[in-house]
């Protein structure tokens, strides 16, 4: 009885807790989540969860089909004026800032420096007023404190090398580079907002290795490369260079040496209306006359092995593959759109490029009774492997050297989701991502994402009444990279064809798998997937064959026609378990999961005893905290000056999120317990946060945040014990 009434009370005390923990820049509340169901064995034995996520205490869960908005649910001015209030499952919002209503969401990169800790979010087409609007470019944002994100007053310390700012500036503007030359010239109003010319519109070609940032703008050749050393203030190391084609996806090697640029082009042609060459019929398979221009660029890749003077080292395209390739009747992979997106092993000496076909409404191209022979590109669709040595070595004249290329059409295990295949008259979406990981298991995986949205979308975005189109992941085990096998798709219902008679009766949203990143790369147990209008999306694949969808959050909307769409690579602060995510109406927005099972936050432990050293004289503190098999548990008793307090019930125990980022910092070292107890024995609410800097030395803080207005901290007094530790 007394277990039932403590969860009773922790559910009522986490939904005012939780209602606070929004940031700024035009919040809404955050979801209410309370601690997660307790398991019966050890606090982080592996429990294989079911192949959906189930909802629990303080979930909004999607009411029908998974991967599915129906009409009903999104804005309509007489039936539901309040507009979609959002779905979420096993995660809560942690923060949110708008980025000043500017819409069109780039990407977004993170950084931590001790407690340092930084985001950067950038814009894919400017804001309103385009790129001479001071919102437009890379916002700096100080999240040493997790719920509270702050943009980085502007400073006036940035120097371009090599280049000169502006030699005149309007009196209510600023400079060339958004940083002032003299004090007659003010700084951005906004904060720190690098707007070099390629950071006004850095897509995803916005990439960060180590103390090296590097921003490719979307639509033309320009880069800038700047040393983020100091996370706080990014100083550009070069914004002149340009590469040899645009940068609508980008990649950076580990080392932060090499850069790669992905343009977004047109079908491969040259330079005619068919991708025939000597006036050859639609018809005729007589490959050797398929080509493609030569100054076209499907890759370029530029070398920072002095970041001050970027230099391009290759410029590639795919008539550089072996005829066998270009020539493969099945894949024609020459018709394909263009390469998408790009990535590297660790060591740089592989790439992994996603061939970026057509069967997508995004893609276009989509197969009909009526397509040619030539024009039909389903099945170049794919993943291309490329030995890319040579960069790595820094040889003259450096080749990408063909391994393999793996189409969706020469393998489909999966018949409920796959389709399509060399029967031409179906779809699948384009090949979007395609990313290199070290799986737990050890072994060597390349994680893909589709573009296009589901089945029958939306009445804006989609194939209305049509059962064709799907979008979803696949897990290839690259073991063998000269033959590359799929082994397990990542798929939500909304892609069944069976359930599309009734997405198409209900109407609304069905989302792509698109945008996606890791809890870790280089031991990857989960992935996280951008899912546009779907929102974040995260899929347990401890078995890399069968994939569990554990979580998710799709952001409330209140505006009509669409939903909001949720774009970049989520990124992930393993220090305090967050997810960073982007939103093109709701800005930057970070998420938390709720079972410890998939944030190790939640399994820290804090034992505290001895005197604490506060401003107004010594205190007595007593505290232990942990997670046990039945869930999170303290006991806390603080007594000194005539105060006493003690907790006796939890409502979150993870890591520091309200940190102030001085002696409590937002680190691995730190913990955070909310809960409830007495102080001077009338109900009261707390938040207890310990920082261990070694050695029994730390800091302690406790403040009431309900019932009364209490607070003390302080340095544990020699002799005591003050401790924070992570289960593993």
């Amino acid at each position: 009885m007394r277990m039932k009434l403590q969860l009773q009370l922790a559910a009522v005390a986490t939904a005012v807790l939780l209602a606070a923990c929004g940031g700024s820049g035009g919040d809404s509340p955050s979801p209410v989540v309370t601690a997660p169901p307790a398991v019966d064995d050890q606090a982080l034995a592996y429990v294989a969860p079911p192949r959906l996520c189930e909802p629990g205490p303080g979930d909004q869960a999607e009411p029908g089909v998974n991967g599915h908005i129906p009409k009903s649910a999104m804005y309509d001015t007489t039936a539901n004026p309040d507009g979609f209030k959002g779905y979420w499952c096993g995660a809560r919002k942690v923060a949110q800032h708008t980025l000043f209503n500017r819409g069109a969401f780039g990407d977004l990169q993170i950084k931590s420096n001790g407690s340092t800790r930084c985001a950067y979010a950038s814009n894919r087409d400017g804001a309103a007023g385009g790129d001479a609007a001071l919102t437009t470019g890379i916002i700096v944002f100080d999240v040493k404190t997790p719920t509270k994100m702050q943009v980085v007053p502007a400073s006036g310390d940035t120097a371009v090398v090599g280049t000169a700012p502006s030699a005149s500036v309007a009196a209510t503007s600023t400079n060339k580079w958004g940083e002032e030359t003299s004090a007659a010239t003010p700084v951005n109003p906004n904060g720190k907002i690098l707007r070099t010319p390629a950071a006004l519109e850095a897509y995803s070609g916005f990439e960060l290795a180590g103390n090296i940032m590097v921003a490719g703008y979307k639509d033309n050749k320009m880069v800038d490369v700047y040393d983020v050393s100091d996370c706080l203030h990014p100083v550009p190391l070069n914004a002149n260079y340009q590469s040899s084609g645009g940068h609508h996806d980008g990649w950076i090697t580990p080392d932060g040496k090499t850069w790669y640029g992905v343009p977004f082009g047109t079908t491969a042609k040259d330079g005619g209306a068919t991708l025939v060459t000597g006036g050859k019929s639609p018809t005729d398979k007589d490959w050797a006359n398929y080509t493609v221009a030569t100054n076209r660029v499907d890759v370029h890749v530029t070398s920072l092995d002095d970041p001050k003077n970027p230099k391009l080292l290759l410029s590639w395209n795919r008539s550089m593959l072996p005829d066998e390739v270009k020539n493969n009747e099945n894949w024609r992979i020459m018709a394909a759109t263009n390469i998408h997106d790009v990535s590297t092993n660790p060591d740089g000496t592989r790439i992994y490029l996603a061939v970026y076909g057509g069967g997508g409404q995004v893609a276009g191209n989509l197969p009909t009774a009526s397509t040619t022979f030539w024009r039909e590109q389903t099945c170049a669709n794919g993943l291309l492997v490329m030995d890319s040595s040579d960069i790595v070595k820094r040889v003259a004249n450096p080749k990408l050297k063909y391994v393999s290329f793996l189409s969706w059409c020469d393998q489909q295990p999966n018949p409920e989701f796959e389709q399509g295949g060399y029967n031409r008259m179906t779809s699948t979406s384009a090949t979007h991502a395609t990313e290199w990981v070290r799986h737990i298991n050890g072994k060597e995986y390349i994680v893909s994402t589709d573009e296009s949205y589901a089945l029958t979308t939306s009445d804006t975005n989609g194939l209305p009444g049509q059962c064709k189109q799907q979008s979803f992941g696949r897990m290839i085990d690259i073991s063998d990279e000269k033959h590359p096998k799929i082994v397990g798709t990542y798929e939500q219902d909304a892609n069944k064809a069976s359930v599309c008679p009734t997405l198409v009766a209900q109407g609304g949203n069905v989302p792509m798998v698109h945008y996606l990143n890791f809890d870790d790369r280089n031991n990857m147990r989960v992935a996280i997937y951008a899912s546009a209008s779907g929102g974040i999306r995260f899929a347990d694949w401890t078995d890399p064959t069968s994939p569990k969808e554990i979580a998710y959050y799709v952001k409330e909307r209140h505006t009509p026609t669409k939903m909001d769409f949720t774009r970049p690579d989520p990124r992930y602060d393993n220090e305090n378990c967050l997810y960073y995510t982007g939103w093109n109406q709701g800005g930057l927005v970070s998420i938390e999961l709720t079972n410890p099972q998939y944030n190790a936050c939640m399994s820290r432990k804090a034992s505290v005893n001895g005197s604490v050293v506060t401003a107004t004289g010594e205190v007595k503190v007593s505290l232990e905290a942990s997670r046990g098999a039945k869930g999170p548990t303290a006991t806390l008793s603080v007594d000194g000056q005539g105060n006493k307090v003690q907790l006796n019930s939890v409502t979150r125990l993870g890591s520091a999120i309200d940190a102030d980022g001085t002696q409590i910092t937002a680190t691995k070292n730190s913990m955070q317990v909310d809960g409830e107890g007495t102080f001077n024995g009338q109900p009261a609410k707390f938040r207890v946060q310990v920082t261990d800097n070694g050695d029994n030395n730390g800091f302690f803080s406790l403040s009431c945040t309900e019932g009364c207005s209490f607070s003390t901290s302080g340095y544990l007094k020699s002799g005591g014990k003050l401790a924070v530790s992570q289960k593993s």
